[in-house]
C-alpha cells in the first residue's frame, strides 16, 4: 500500500492511497475460501469447493466486501501512522479501479484542533442566590390544595362567576385551521385562574350551563409555539356543567393529606423545591458567563464540517419551532420573493439574517464543546452510570404511562444516550471551572433574577447579531 499526503492546510488533510492489485487479489482469495467453508454447492463437500468455482459464483459480491475492507483498513492505518484525530468521518473518493488492477482513492478529512495550554487562572464570576418569598411558598401550597379539593355541581341554576369550575368542550382555530393541541372535551377550568390565554376565561363569566360560545382571543407575542405567537384565534366552546369548590384551608389536615407530617414540614419542603428551581436558573446564568469567558479567552480554528453539522441541526430545530417547512424557505437558486416575505413574517427576520446569526452560534457551540471536552479529559471528569441513570429516570417521568418505552429507547440507542450524557458532562466541567475561580455570591429577589436573565438574553442576541454582521463584511485585501 502506498500513502501520499497531497494537502495539509489548516485543519484539512488530503491523502492519495494506492492498493496493489496483488494485495486485493490475495485478500479476495482468502475471503472466497472462507465462503467456501460454508457454501453448499452440489457435487462438492463444504470446504472442498475449487477456487475457480467460488470465483464464478461469488466473486462480484466478495470483491465489493474486500474493496470496502481494504479502504477501511488503509484509512485506519493512515490515521494511526500520522497520529490523526479526525473531526468527522473521512470522505472517500475512488479515483480509479478495474477488476484485476490497482485501487486508487483519495481521503479527505478535517482533524480536531490541537488545544494548547488551558489557563483557567484569574477567572471570577457572580453566583446569584435567591431568597424564597413567603408568599410564593403560600401560593404553591394553595395550588396543591386546589388540585385536591372537592368540587360539586351547583345546586341552583345560575350564571357562572369567577372562582367557578366550568366543564367545557372546546375547539380552537387560527386562520381557519385547527390549533394543534387546542381542543378538548370535559375539560375542567377554574374561572380566574389564568390557565388559558388572556381573555378566554373572562368571556366564560356570566354564562349559563349549556351555553355555546365563540370566544375570540390573541395569542401572546412570546407564546411557546412561535407559529401561533401574536395571532388571533377563535374557539368554539360549550359549557357542559358548572361546579363549585370547597373553601381552601391551609392547615395540618391539608399537610397530612398531601403526605407531610405537619404544616411546618410541608412549608419547608415546598421552600426547598422552589429554592432548587431558582438555584438551577441561577446556575444557568453563571454557566453563560463561564462560557462567555472561555469563548473570549480561547480562540482556535474549528472543523468546518462540525460547524455545518451543528448549524444544520440548529436550523432544522428552528424551522420546526416556527412551523416552517423546507418548501417555505427561500430558494437561493431562484428569486422567490414570496417565500422570502412569508419566512420573514413568521420568523421576524429574513432567512439570510437568521442563517448568519445561527452560523455564529453553531461555530461558538462547536468551539466551546471541543474546549469543554478537553478540560474534562485533562482533569479526569466523567459521567457516572448512576448520574446517567438518574437523568434517564427523570426523562422517563416526563412521559407518564410510557416509562418503559422511554427506558428502552435510550438504552438501545447510543446517540440518544449521548444526548443525555452531554449536558451532564458539560455541567460538571463548568462546576470544575467554578471551583478553580473566584465566585462571589449575591443575594437577589426572584423579580431581580427574572429581569437580569431577560436583559442578559437580549444582550446575548445583540452580540450574536453584531458578530454575524461583522462576518458578512468582506475583508480588506492586504496591500502588496
Amino acid at each position: 500500500m502506498q500513502i501520499q499526503e497531497t494537502s495539509s492546510q489548516g485543519l484539512n488533510r488530503e491523502f492519495e492511497i494506492k492498493i496493489p492489485a496483488t494485495e486485493i487479489e490475495d485478500k479476495l482469495n482468502k475471503h472466497l475460501k472462507s465462503i467456501g467453508k460454508k457454501a453448499k454447492i452440489p457435487g462438492f463437500r463444504p470446504g472442498k469447493v475449487p477456487l475457480n468455482i467460488l470465483n464464478q459464483r461469488y466473486r462480484e459480491g466478495a470483491l465489493a466486501e474486500v474493496l470496502e475492507d481494504c479502504i477501511d483498513t488503509s484509512v485506519k492505518q493512515v490515521l494511526k501512522e500520522k497520529n490523526i484525530r479526525p473531526a468527522l468521518k473521512p470522505k472517500i473518493n475512488v479515483k480509479s479501479y478495474e477488476d484485476g488492477k490497482d485501487l486508487e482513492f483519495e481521503v479527505q478529512l478535517e482533524i480536531l484542533p490541537t488545544i494548547g495550554e488551558i489557563d483557567l487562572n484569574n477567572l471570577s464570576f457572580e453566583r446569584y442566590v435567591v431568597t424564597v418569598p413567603k408568599e410564593e411558598i403560600s401560593g404553591v401550597i394553595e395550588n396543591f390544595a386546589k388540585r385536591i379539593r372537592e368540587t360539586r355541581p351547583i345546586q341552583e341554576p345560575r350564571k357562572t362567576k369567577k372562582g367557578d369550575i366550568v366543564i367545557i368542550d372546546f375547539e380552537g382555530f387560527v386562520d381557519n385551521e385547527p390549533i394543534e393541541g387546542g381542543s378538548g372535551k370535559g375539560h375542567s377550568l377554574e374561572l380566574g385562574s389564568g390557565s388559558f390565554i388572556s381573555g378566554f376565561e373572562d368571556q366564560l363569566i356570566g354564562q349559563d350551563k349549556g351555553s355555546h360560545l365563540k370566544i375570540n382571543v390573541i395569542f401572546p407575542k412570546d407564546y411557546h409555539e412561535s407559529k401561533y405567537a401574536n395571532k388571533p384565534a377563535n374557539f368554539d366552546v360549550t359549557i357542559t356543567d358548572i361546579h363549585e369548590a370547597d373553601t381552601i384551608k391551609i392547615d395540618t389536615a391539608l399537610a397530612e393529606k398531601l403526605g407531610f407530617e405537619s404544616l411546618e414540614t410541608m412549608e419547608t419542603s415546598v421552600e426547598k423545591m422552589i429554592a432548587k428551581n431558582y438555584t438551577e436558573h441561577s446556575f444557568l446564568n453563571t454557566k453563560r458567563h463561564v462560557l462567555d469567558a472561555l469563548a473570549e479567552r480561547f480562540v482556535f480554528d474549528v472543523p468546518q464540517g462540525m460547524i455545518e453539522l451543528e448549524f444544520a441541526n440548529i436550523w432544522q430545530q428552528l424551522l420546526r419551532e416556527l412551523g416552517i417547512s423546507e418548501e417555505k424557505t427561500a430558494n437561493k437558486n431562484i428569486e422567490d420573493k414570496e417565500a422570502a416575505k412569508k419566512f420573514e413574517e413568521i420568523a421576524g427576520k429574513s432567512e439570510e439574517e437568521l442563517k448568519g446569526e445561527y452560523k455564529v452560534i453553531a461555530e461558538r457551540r462547536v468551539r466551546l464543546g471541543l474546549l469543554l471536552a478537553e478540560i474534562g479529559n485533562r482533569n479526569d471528569l466523567s459521567v457516572t452510570n448512576q448520574e446517567l441513570l438518574n437523568a434517564l429516570m427523570a426523562k422517563a417521568k416526563e412521559f407518564p404511562g410510557h416509562e418503559k418505552e422511554i427506558f428502552d429507547l435510550y438504552r438501545n440507542n447510543e446517540s440518544a444516550l449521548a444526548s443525555l450524557r452531554a449536558p451532564i458532562f458539560e455541567n460538571k466541567v463548568v462546576e470544575f471551572i467554578l471551583s478553580q475561580s473566584k465566585v462571589t455570591e449575591k443575594k437577589i429577589t426572584p423579580e431581580e433574577l427574572e429581569k437580569l436573565l431577560s436583559v442578559e438574553e437580549e444582550e446575548a442576541e445583540k452580540r450574536i447579531s453584531s458578530e454575524s454582521e461583522k462576518q458578512k463584511k468582506p475583508r480588506k485585501k492586504k496591500e502588496s
